[in-house]
This record gives structure tokens, sequence and C-alpha cells, in this order.
């Protein structure tokens, strides 16, 4: 027991006395090296390839049964008419489906339940971003009476975010060649690089105007961005 107590104890000692002159050699190390962090993004802008849909049919009965019915019928009529209109079935996805009481407040507490709300919401993809507001009206006018808002997107996000992420790595390049001189540096080597993410598709500009009849909605412009992080090694020139 002894002999295990000195050796533990002289182990700590030796990594006790080790412990700060391994710190100073890494903070040493440290100073010898002057690096350079820098951050650049990338951006391109381009036109919406497809545009989603969001739109619904609500409906209020005395009976849930009756409520359900109905609702289902009026969204089930706007996604046929968008079929025979060119939407393929692919494209169309049921978002939500949903049932509640309604409860009639203008009786006393509790209130009491006078019918039941039911609403169904589907998300279709126009592949035809000018045709948007033309679905949009063929929607509303064979029974969807709800509309959720509209997204952008691309077909393949994926090649515009790597053509993004290029510009992100030349605008690196060129600013820590640009820094470097600046500070009487040269470049030794390029210690790491990351990219953060694979970047962001976001709409540039838009305008959604819904009417009664004749939709107009303007796709404008897609923004996709993608930020990268390059660490480098400097030496004096």
């Amino acid at each position: 027991m002894i002999r295990i107590t000195l050796t533990a104890a002289l182990a700590a000692l030796a990594l006790t006395a080790y412990a700060p002159a391994a710190v100073a050699q890494q903070g040493e190390a440290a100073f010898r090296a002057t690096t350079l962090n820098l951050t650049a993004q990338g951006e391109i802008r381009t036109q919406p390839e497809i545009v989603t849909l969001h739109i619904g049919a609500t409906f209020q009965a005395a009976t849930a049964r009756e409520a359900m019915a109905e609702a289902n019928r009026r969204i089930n009529s706007a996604v046929e008419a968008l079929r025979k209109s060119g939407v393929a079935d692919r494209d169309v996805q049921t978002q939500r489906v949903q049932l509640e009481p309604h409860f009639d407040s203008n009786g006393r507490q509790p209130y009491p339940i006078d019918g039941y709300v039911a609403t169904t919401r589907v998300s279709v993809v126009v592949r035809q971003p000018s045709r948007a507001g033309e679905f949009l009206d063929i929607a509303m006018a064979a029974g969807a009476n709800q509309v959720h808002g509209l997204r952008y997107g691309l077909i393949d996000s994926a090649a515009a975010q790597r053509e993004a992420r290029d510009l992100a790595l030349k605008a690196l390049q060129e600013d820590a060649q640009r820094v470097a001189d600046r500070m009487g540096q040269r470049i030794v080597r390029l210690v790491s690089v990351s990219s953060h993410g694979w970047g962001q598709v976001m709409p540039a500009n838009r305008i959604e105007e819904v009417v009664v009849t004749g939709s107009r909605i303007e796709t404008g412009e897609l923004v996709v961005r993608t930020s990268v992080n390059g660490l480098y090694e400097l030496a004096p020139k």
C-alpha cells in the first residue's frame, strides 16, 4: 500500500511539474506562428424554378361528420381541377387535417359547442412559376377557400449552392492575399477551411397580390448565399 501511494504521489508531482512547461511551449509556438482567420461569402441570383402553393379548405357544420365531409369535398375538388390543368400527382401533398369544436361565445360559461370546424390543407408544387397565379385561381374557383402563402425554390438547389461556395472560396483567397500583402506578410499555407452549411436560398424580392379573381404573383429572384472560413499561416516576406 505504501509503495502504491508513493508511486501515485510521485507521478502526480511529475505531471504537475510538466504541465506548466507544456503550456509554455504551446504558448511560445502560438506566438511564433502568425495566423490569419478570414470569412468570405459567395452569392448568386437566379430565377425561381418552382413555386409551392399552400392552400386549404375549411368548413363549419353542426356535426363533425358534415364538417369533415364538406372540407374534404372542397379540397378534393380543388386538387382535381389542378390535376386537370397540368399539376402532377407527385406535386400534391396533404399537409394538415384538422377538426375542432366551435363554441357559442354568446352564451354563459362554460360555452356550449354549437358546431365543428374542419380544415384540410395541401401543398402544390408549380413547375412553371409564371402559372402560379393561374393555378391559385383555379384552386379557389374549384372549392379551396384558404391561402397560406407560397415558397419559391430551385429544382437542384445543390448546384446553385456549389456555385455560390466556389465564389466564396475565390473571395477568401483574394482577401487573404490582400491582407497578407498589406501587413507585409506572405502566405505560407492554408491551415484549414470550412463551409458554414451548404448555403441558403431566399427571395431577393417578392410581391404577392391575391384578389377574388385574378391573382398576381411576381416571382422576382432568388438569392443563394454560402459562407466559408479559412485559417492561413503567415510569415514575413
